[in-house]
């Protein structure tokens, strides 16, 4: 079939406005929403959903991008803070912020497949992982899909935070000492991130009194500005009144 020169002209026309649409589409987000960065730059983020380092081994589903993404009046609020946080040479570090539905489906999933690697023992050393969900580690609906709840720690920006995870070491479970867990580039809080055990409760009697004191702070600090903490994970929190509606939409990369 012979294509005339204005009906090229047409075709080109239509992929340039689906290109500019698709591009678009992949960078707007749901009214509220927006990327933590462009609220403030300064506040660290390490994505673990969007990476293989996390409970389930492999990023999870609907996670296109480490981005941290929440509701407008939680960034503005985490903004403060930081600001708050910086005079005393510490900073937020987000681990998980707006998580797709389906995210919390393949967590769903991966409980129920019915074997555990060691590396996944080392998130949950004492609890069977099809016991999560039961026991209030897990959730099927989470908070986190509504833009509204956080995960996150403290970094003293004045500390060597430079150590990386070496793929050919065997590290201790969440609940070592912190030397010989994984290394996360943030203060010690007495376990690490998404640690399935009665130590990683807010209020555990088992930790260090610096520990306890640096858990406390973070606590403190979160609390000015309204945010409530969980009680069974020291790093999770949630702004009461901001969420709304669980949502779906993948996370994507940010355009600069």
């Amino acid at each position: 079939m012979t294509i005339g020169r204005h009906q090229v002209k047409a075709i080109v026309a239509a992929v340039a406005v689906t290109t500019f649409v698709a591009a678009a589409s992949a960078q707007s987000l749901p009214g509220g929403f927006v990327y933590l960065r462009d609220v403030d730059p300064s506040i660290i983020q390490d994505i673990r959903y969007a990476t293989p380092n996390n409970f389930v081994g492999r990023p999870l589903a609907g996670y296109g991008a480490g981005e941290c993404v929440v509701k407008r009046e939680v960034g503005l609020r985490l903004k403060a803070v930081q600001q708050e946080l910086a005079a005393q040479n510490l900073s937020l570090k987000m681990f998980d912020c707006y998580r797709p539905a389906r995210a919390s489906l393949d967590m769903v999933r991966w409980s129920q497949n019915g074997h555990e690697t060691a590396a996944e023992r080392r998130y949950n050393p004492k609890i069977p992982k099809t016991e999560l969900f039961r026991l209030g580690y897990i959730a099927s609906r989470s908070q986190h899909s509504t833009g509204a709840a956080l995960d996150l720690t403290l970094v003293d920006l004045k500390a060597d935070n430079s150590a990386k995870i070496d793929p050919a070491k065997s590290y201790a479970d969440c609940t070592a000492p912190v030397e010989a867990r994984l290394p996360e580039g943030s203060v010690d809080m007495g376990t690490g991130y998404d640690c399935t055990d009665a130590k990683g409760h807010t209020a555990a009697p088992s930790i260090s009194p610096d520990q306890r004191a640096w858990r406390r702070r973070l606590v403190a600090a979160m609390a000015k500005q309204g945010f409530v903490n969980y009680s069974k994970e020291w790093w999770h929190f949630s702004l009461p009144g901001a969420g709304g509606a669980a949502y779906d939409f993948p996370i994507q990369p940010r355009r600069n």
